[in-house]
C-alpha cells in the first residue's frame, strides 16, 4: 500500500480545527437540533481524528498514567472550586461587548428530551465528546502542537515538554480565552502544562484532560450544574 503523506502539522491542528467548526454551528442552531448536530459533531470529529492519528502516530498511548489521573482529579476540583466563586460576571461587566466570554450552551436534556432511551443515548454521546474526543483534540493542539510552535517554527525539533516562559504564558492565556471560565481555566491549564514539563508525555495530559471532564460531566448532571456543559 502506498504511504499517504500529509503535512505535518496537520494530525496536530486539523483535529482541532475540525471541532471547532462544527461546534460552532452546534451553538448556533435552534435548541431542538442541539442533540442531533452535537453527535454529528462527534461522529465527524472523531473520524477525522482516528484517520489522522493511525497515518501520523502523534500519541503513543500507554499505561503508566497514575500521574495523569491525580493531575486530572486536582484539577477538576480546582475547576469546579474556582467557577463557584463567579468572579467572570464581575470583570465581564467591565469589558467591551467582543471581549466578554461567551456563556456554554447549557443545555439540560433532561428538559429537552422526553423519551428516554433518546435521552441516555445522548448522554452516552455527549460525555464521550467531552471526556474522550475532547481531551485528544484539545491536548494535540495546545500542548502537542502550540506550545512547541511558539518555542520554534521548526517544532517537530522541539521535544515534547521543553519549557520556556513565552510558550508557557502563550499556551495558558489563550486556552483561558477559548472558555467561559476564565480563572478556572487558566489554572487548570496551568496545572497540565507543570505535568507535561514533569513527564515529558502528551498521553499523561490526555488522560488528565479526560478524567477532568469525565469528573465535570458526572457533577453536572448530580447537581443540576447545567452552566458549566
Amino acid at each position: 500500500m502506498q504511504k499517504i503523506n500529509i503535512p505535518p502539522s496537520l494530525p496536530w491542528i486539523a483535529p482541532f480545527v475540525s471541532f471547532l467548526l462544527c461546534i460552532k454551528v452546534v451553538v448556533s442552531a435552534p435548541e431542538q437540533y442541539y442533540p442531533w448536530l452535537y453527535t454529528l459533531c462527534v461522529i465527524i470529529t472523531s473520524a477525522f481524528t482516528v484517520y489522522l492519528l493511525v497515518i501520523s502516530k502523534a500519541v503513543r498511548p500507554h499505561l503508566r498514567i497514575a500521574p495523569g489521573v491525580l493531575f486530572g482529579l486536582v484539577g477538576i476540583a480546582l475547576w469546579i472550586y474556582l467557577c463557584g466563586l463567579d468572579l467572570e460576571s464581575h470583570v465581564a461587566g467591565m469589558l467591551p461587548e467582543w471581549l466578554k466570554p461567551e456563556a456554554r450552551a447549557a443545555f439540560n436534556p433532561f428538559e429537552q428530551i422526553s423519551d428516554p432511551v433518546a435521552l441516555w443515548t445522548f448522554i452516552g454521546i455527549r460525555v464521550a465528546g467531552m471526556a474522550v474526543v475532547v481531551p485528544v483534540v484539545e491536548e494535540l493542539f495546545w500542548r502537542g502542537w502550540l506550545m512547541r510552535w511558539i518555542i520554534s517554527h521548526d517544532w517537530q525539533k522541539v521535544p515534547i515538554g521543553k519549557f520556556t516562559p513565552a510558550s508557557f504564558l502563550w499556551v495558558t492565556g489563550l486556552f483561558t480565552l477559548a472558555h467561559p471560565e476564565w480563572l478556572a481555566a487558566a489554572v487548570w491549564c496551568a496545572l497540565i502544562n507543570l505535568l507535561l514539563y514533569w513527564k515529558k508525555d502528551l498521553w499523561n495530559c490526555i488522560v488528565a484532560h479526560s478524567v477532568s471532564n469525565f469528573c465535570l460531566a458526572v457533577y453536572v448532571m448530580k447537581f443540576n450544574a447545567w452552566n458549566l456543559w
